[in-house]
């Protein structure tokens, strides 16, 4: 009896033994992995465009955290990080409405093959409460607050802003900060999240080009300067909203042209209103910022328009004038200064296309859009 209890004894402890042994032999986690989910339901990709399209339709959804199974790629954790930064490259590239998606944060657990890639979305299409805006931070509501937000602001400094409306398109919004604002000198671009407008100087290359802040800053004040003169000369007393715009074109008009335009030789002023007011010659952007500022100075909305002209990057603007938005090519009317006809004054977007002028209309409508 004794010895048919020790054999028993004895045989529960070599299954104790084997069944260690059996759990030692498997891998052992790593400690910096997190224990994998109970369940796993999550997409298994087999390729980067079905990552992108994963990413696309999470960021529509404003998903803060999508889960993926890459188990069938293959690929080793390097491999994973890389392939699933040009996917989400990718998403917010061929949807421009997707950039407030400025982001992502990869966490991949080795052990499980399941990756977690947080979305960074830019707050405003979270949602801001307009009544929760710190002091001193410009609120952005439309697509012409952003323009007067730097144009209310000191030049050359950094803007802190809160856009309370999230229905406003973030590629919108830059490329109207690009176009509209600036005055061919300075830069402004968002931030990664659009919290805030950078100012930076405008790019070298070109004689004449600025040396520094200081210099844009100083450029675009004689500009000024030369807007408030130039409209005590041509303005009078009396005169409507559209005789004073009339009178803005006829002096802008006559500008010599700058035809070393596309070549090393232009000067960097010509591509600005200085190029009209203190060179007297310019190129088609000089023209339409002369413009620009001439008419916003004297309350006329007026706004800038860039595509093509002949098959040829160009500039032209697009005004409130005689009870609606029409466009106006003062570059392409240089030939017809008065008494001449001209041939491109207050022309409907239909009659600018029959003129051999095309442009993505898309910003452009959405300022007057708001009007």
């Amino acid at each position: 009896m004794k010895l048919k209890q020790t054999l028993s004894i004895l045989t529960f402890a070599m299954v104790l033994v084997i069944s260690a042994c059996s759990k030692s032999g498997n891998s052992t986690p790593d400690n910096n992995q997190q224990n994998p989910p109970p369940t796993n339901n999550f997409p298994k990709p087999k390729s980067q465009q079905e990552i992108t399209d994963l990413l696309t339709t999470a960021i529509k959804a404003l998903t803060p955290t999508i889960y993926m199974d890459m188990s069938v790629m293959n690929l080793s954790e390097s491999q994973i990080s890389i392939t699933t930064a040009n996917a989400f490259s990718s998403a917010t590239s061929n949807d421009n409405s997707l950039k407030y998606a400025y982001t992502i944060v990869q966490t991949y657990n080795s052990t499980a093959k399941i990756l977690a890639v947080d979305i960074k979305y830019m707050p405003f299409k979270l949602g801001i409460d307009p009544n929760n805006v710190p002091a001193g931070t410009k609120k952005v509501n439309s697509y012409n607050d952003l323009i007067t937000a730097v144009a209310s602001s000191p030049l050359g400094q950094e803007i802190q802003i809160a856009i309370t409306n999230k229905n406003l398109d973030v590629n919108t919004m830059q490329t109207i900060l690009g176009a509209q604002t600036g005055y061919g000198f300075i830069v402004y671009l968002f931030n990664a999240d659009a919290t805030s407008i950078t100012a930076s100087a405008g790019p070298k290359g070109l004689p004449s080009a600025p040396t520094d802040m200081n210099d844009c800053i100083t450029r675009i004040n004689r500009c000024k300067d030369s807007v408030t003169q130039i409209l005590a000369r041509i303005i009078t007393p009396g005169m409507t909203s559209d005789q004073k715009f009339t009178a803005i074109y006829n002096f802008v008009t006559p500008t010599a042209y700058d035809y070393n335009y596309s070549t090393p030789n232009l000067d960097y002023n010509s591509q600005s209103a200085f190029g009209v007011f203190v060179n007297k010659k310019a190129v088609c952007s000089g023209y339409s910022w002369a413009i620009n500022m001439l008419a916003n100075a004297a309350g006329i909305q007026c706004y800038n328009v860039s595509g093509y002209g002949g098959g040829v990057a160009h500039a032209w603007n697009r005004v409130s004038y005689n009870g609606g938005y029409y466009y106006f090519d003062a570059t392409w009317d240089n030939p017809f200064t008065a008494p001449r006809t001209y041939q491109y004054f207050s022309l409907t977007e239909a009659a600018l296309l029959q003129k051999n002028h095309t442009w993505n209309n898309t910003m452009i409508n959405a300022l007057v859009a708001e009007k």
